[in-house]
């Protein structure tokens, strides 16, 4: 009797057009180090994004370094845009660690971009929706392959 009473619940919910939204990123937009323009977080240029979120003084985010921007370089030949934000540190530190990915790594010297932790990764679609997200790198992942699959990206 309580299964019959659960679906038909189900049922009625699903009817009424209730579901359980998926988050949105965001609407944030965050400067680019190079400083010619700010990138709005919501919006993705790709038909997927993922946002890799790290900070100058977390020690997992330089030992992963490598392992991220080979990730960025797989994910672009896929059509994913990688977007990295450096921030949650004095905008100097910030500044010289962004330089280390590039000239578009956005930079949030005052933690605006609601991460629990760093790194984070954030892999939204192109209406801004979050598809998956993720906070900190397992010991199992080595590389680059093993972090797109442990984030649905493979």
């Amino acid at each position: 009797m309580r299964t019959r009473t659960l679906l038909a619940a189900c049922l009625l919910l699903a009817a009424m057009g209730c579901s359980r939204e998926r988050p949105k990123m965001p609407a944030l937009s965050l400067p680019t180090l190079a400083g010619d323009r700010t990138v709005a977080l919501a919006e993705c240029p790709g038909k997927k994004c993922l946002t890799i979120n790290v900070a100058p003084w977390c020690g997992d985010c330089r030992k992963k370094q490598k392992t991220f921007l080979d990730l960025r370089a797989t994910l672009q030949a896929k059509g994913i845009v990688t977007r990295f934000i450096v921030g949650m540190d004095r905008l100097s530190d910030v500044k010289a660690y962004a330089h280390e990915f590039g000239p578009d790594t956005l930079l949030d010297p005052d933690g605006l971009f609601p991460a629990r932790s760093v790194p984070s990764f954030t892999v939204s679609d192109a209406t801004g929706t979050v598809l998956n997200s993720a906070r900190g790198v397992p010991s199992f992942v080595k590389n680059d392959k093993a972090l797109a699959w442990y984030l649905g990206l493979d």
